[in-house]
């Protein structure tokens, strides 16, 4: 290191990416942590080289920008490829098939929907397990959906 530094003394330097900042000098910033940054090339004084570039050492490193400025390459958007329908001998993608009822359902056209309310519920099994509204209701709706089956 070229210069003393003294504890409890300003000083500027310049970053890796080549902002000036000021440290004092003391902790957390001792003179031993300032003259290795030095030393390495990772800080250095303003209007000088680093240390490190004029022994001929590794360059001291870079940062690298997180997006590309207007006008540069930036990243392509993404194109979704709509797959086709195989072959026989090689099936490709299938649609979903969506089932609306169940297998063991008996087709029953008076069953509630399972996100139907409660009182209908009420209502369906009351009529279908010959039981009183009241006696219904004193169960949940999901007994009594467990009912119906």
């Amino acid at each position: 290191m070229a210069r003393e530094l003294k504890d409890g003394e300003e000083v500027l330097l310049r970053g890796s990416a080549g902002a000036l900042f000021r440290v004092r000098v003391g902790q957390p910033f001792t003179r031993e942590l300032i003259g290795r940054r030095l030393k390495a090339g990772e800080w250095s004084w303003p209007g000088s080289e680093p240390e490190a570039a004029a022994e001929g050492q590794p360059e001291p490193r870079t940062e690298e920008k997180s997006k590309p400025a207007p006008g540069e390459d930036s990243p392509k958007p993404r194109t979704e490829i709509k797959s086709e329908r195989g072959d026989e001998d090689e099936p490709g993608p299938q649609p979903r098939e969506e089932i609306v009822s169940s297998p063991d359902d008996d087709g029953d056209a008076d069953r509630p929907s399972q996100s139907a309310p409660k009182s209908e519920w009420i209502a369906y099994v009351a009529r279908t397990q010959h039981m009183s509204r009241e006696d219904a209701a004193n169960y949940t709706k999901a007994d009594l959906i467990d009912m119906a089956k």
